[in-house]
């Protein structure tokens, strides 16, 4: 080695022995060294410092070492040189930590130092330090459930916090499959077993409590250096409060429109009937139901009834049992509920509701789901409690058009058909007769006397006597024929499907009930009686409705001309030709 100039005091002491004799120290090399390297003297004199050295303004600063420098080589007193412990110089956010290595010189005192700056690398993994255990803290206070998974599937790292009440311990091992609700809906590629970064993964997992959590999951792969899969890291979020939310908001929206639909059925359709079959198509549809039954309560005007009788009124889907249906309505009359309750019966899940008007039960409706389908809930409850109110309107309308409509058809005294509901009604019963080889009948009957009645014993006593030959018709007949008060004391009855025999037959039966009005007659000698005239139609007749009518009123006619309180049948009409 090329021997280099000697330091002051060191041309009789050089460092070392080398191959080539002494080694002795370059001044001018040191000083054009990048590194922070000085030869101290004993006093921590600088005798000569690299450029790294004296770029340092903490090591050298104001051309002297630092006395932080000096005084740990003054006091630390290894002459065999080595390394020192590491020097802080200054405080606070200022401060620089060195590592010393330091190689003793022959002259006494003197040493040849090197300081290396670690500031940096100190404050980064102090800092590397500090984030992890920040990050270990906000992993454990996060609402967040941190997991991995292994080759095989199975967690192999779960937060303190465990995963749906259960704890590291417990789920360590375990494949996250066997934890999702096998009824719920859940996503193509689970997040737990994840070949492709996820975001925003919904599953539903079953807690230990029996209840249902939704997760939303981000989650990443993990590949090793070959590019092999090795698991999947990532967290779950819980919101399952989220999605009741979001549920609840749907249900509202859906009750909105199936109420906004039942709600326009009502102002658009006129007719009572309709606006009530519409309602049931309509909520069957909106509930999600198998079917819907709408009942009313029997109409009576002249009393209050206490406990009515539901029967139907419209129906959609295939409709249960009645022996099934029966005893939950009978239960509902017997004791009104305040809303819609679920009711379970042979499978079905049952959603009823009163129809309440003004606080009276004028109705009911009834919803259900066949066997497999979900039961009902509060939100199907809460929909039928408003929609009950609007079915309740149409069914006490219903019952209002259909009073109105008896009305417009009933004789009000005796509560027989009137004049036009029976002519309205016979002549469509003409038209499907003309298609028909059985024969119908016509009676007319008019009262002998009537007139006495009234003036002898007012009219309170005819309309009385006018009731009684009504009950005498009506229950006589059979419930296919038609019985009508024409007007003052003429009457009227369509026998449906009745020859010559049966006709004549009816007309006897009515002669002899008649007897009992012998105790409204004005007169013993002048008795109150019916006077009857027959004709009868067969389809082989060419005579139409009107010639009809005539025969059996001109029977009548020549009955009470020839006699009266017996009957007349009319000649046979023209044939067909």
């Amino acid at each position: 080695m090329t021997e280099g100039a000697l330091l002051p005091g060191t041309e009789a002491d050089p460092v070392a022995l080398g191959p080539d004799g002494p080694l002795a120290l370059d001044p001018e090399g040191i000083a054009l060294l990048s590194e922070a390297v000085a030869v101290l003297d004993g006093t921590g004199g600088v005798v000569v410092a690299s450029k790294g050295f004296r770029a340092d303004p903490v090591l050298f600063p104001d051309g002297s070492a630092s006395p932080s420098l000096a005084a740990l080589l003054a006091e630390g007193r290894r002459p065999a040189g080595g390394a020192w412990p590491r020097l802080r110089i200054g405080d606070g956010p200022a401060a620089r930590l060195y590592d010393i290595v330091t190689i003793p010189l022959r002259t006494p005192g003197w040493r040849m130092v090197f300081a290396t700056d670690r500031t940096l690398d100190v404050g980064l993994k102090n800092a590397l330090v500090v984030s992890r255990a920040r990050f270990k803290t906000l992993v454990e206070v996060s609402s967040d459930y941190a997991w991995e998974t292994g080759t095989d599937g199975t967690f192999n790292m779960v937060t303190p916090k465990g995963l749906a009440g259960r704890s590291p311990r417990e789920l360590i091992g375990v494949n996250p499959a066997t934890l999702l609700d096998p009824e719920s809906p859940q996503v193509a590629i689970s997040p737990f077993a994840t070949p492709v970064p996820v975001e925003g993964a919904e599953v539903w997992v079953r807690h230990v409590d029996g209840s249902l959590i939704c997760f939303e999951v981000a989650a990443v792969p993990l590949y090793d250096d070959q590019g092999d899969w090795r698991g999947a890291r990532g967290v779950c979020h819980d919101i399952t409060e989220r999605c009741r939310q979001e549920r609840a908001q749907a249900e509202q929206r859906n009750r909105e429109r199936v109420f906004a639909r039942i709600t326009d059925v009502f102002r658009r359709e006129i007719d009572p009937s309709d606006m009530l079959q519409v309602a049931a198509s309509t909520s069957t549809h909106g509930f999600g139901a198998s079917g819907c039954q709408i009942f009313g309560a029997e109409a009576r005007p002249d009393r209050v009834v206490s406990h009515p009788l539901l029967s139907p009124v419209a129906s959609f889907g295939i409709v249960p049992d009645p022996l099934l249906v029966g005893p939950v309505l009978d239960q509902l009359v017997g004791h009104v509920p305040p809303g819609p309750e679920i009711l379970a019966v042979a499978g079905l899940s049952l959603l009823l509701a009163p129809a309440l008007y003004s606080g009276r039960l004028v109705g009911a409706m009834l919803l259900w789901r066949n066997p497999g389908r979900d039961p009902w809930g509060e939100g199907d409850q809460r929909l039928l409690a408003t929609l009950s109110g609007q079915i309740a309107a149409a069914i006490e309308q219903q019952a209002a058009y259909r009073l109105l409509l008896d009305a417009s058809r009933t004789d009000p005294l005796t509560g027989l058909l009137n004049r036009r509901a029976f002519y309205d009604e016979m002549k469509r019963r003409f038209r499907r007769q003309q298609r028909d080889t059985k024969a119908a009948s016509l009676i007319y009957l008019d009262l002998d006397n009537f007139k006495l009645v009234n003036d002898v014993h007012g009219h309170g006593k005819g309309d009385e006597a006018l009731r009684h030959v009504g009950d005498i018709l009506r229950n006589n007949t059979r419930s296919t024929d038609l019985v009508a008060r024409l007007g003052g004391d003429e009457f009227a009855v369509w026998l449906d499907a009745a020859d010559e025999t049966v006709a004549v037959n009816r007309a006897q039966v009515f002669l002899a009930a008649a007897q009992t009005l012998v105790i409204y007659s004005g007169k013993a000698d002048r008795p109150l009686r019916m006077s009857i005239g027959i004709a009868v139609h067969e389809p082989r007749s060419a005579e139409d409705i009107n010639e009809f009518v005539s025969r059996a009123d001109m029977a009548m006619y020549k009955v009470k001309h020839g006699g009266k309180g017996t009957y007349g049948l009319a000649p046979p009409a023209r044939a067909r030709r």
